[in-house]
């Protein structure tokens, strides 16, 4: 087992990587969730106050507040354009993210097979060893047992002569 002691550490390591990736990942996702529903929330808005400068149009609007409408949705066009870009820089960084994983994985996943052949060898290595010492053992046995019993038939029939 010594041989899967180095391959089972580095199995470790890029487990404890692919954790480190699933959590940024993790991270990753959350932070473009929080973007995308910022974006949201901007479109609703700029919606919501082009429903309240249509109503006020209608209801007759003086100059100036038509272009304190005007200009405040243009600042809300200016921040769902930066919310927008925020957005598809957190889908980058999510998809980035998603590559990195899916990397690890198979890493992680490659070392596990590897340590799994190399623990099957092992064991094979050392199930042969064990029966190669048994065969030994058993015939060892035999020929002690084989030699013990032709060494008491020498005695056996030399006894029997004697008494002859």
């Amino acid at each position: 087992m010594a041989a899967t002691f180095p391959m089972k550490r580095l199995h470790e390591i890029a487990e404890t990587s692919l954790d480190t990736a699933v959590a940024t990942l993790g991270t990753l996702n959350q932070e473009l969730q929080q973007h995308e529903e910022k974006l949201l929330l901007l479109f609703n808005y700029r919606d919501e106050y082009q429903q309240r400068l249509r109503y006020a149009t209608n209801t007759g609007l003086g100059g100036a507040c038509m272009r304190n409408f005007h200009e405040f949705l243009e600042r809300l066009e200016q921040a769902i354009m930066q919310q927008h870009a925020l957005v598809v820089d957190a889908r980058t960084r999510v998809e980035s993210g998603r590559s990195e994983w899916r990397a690890r994985q198979r890493k992680s996943m490659a070392f596990g097979t590897l340590v799994q052949r190399l623990e099957t060898k092992e064991r094979h290595i050392e199930a042969s060893r064990e029966q190669k010492l048994q065969d030994a053992f058993a015939s060892r046995t035999t020929r002690a047992t084989l030699h013990m019993h032709g060494h008491a038939m020498t005695v056996s029939s030399s006894t029997a002569k004697n008494r002859s």
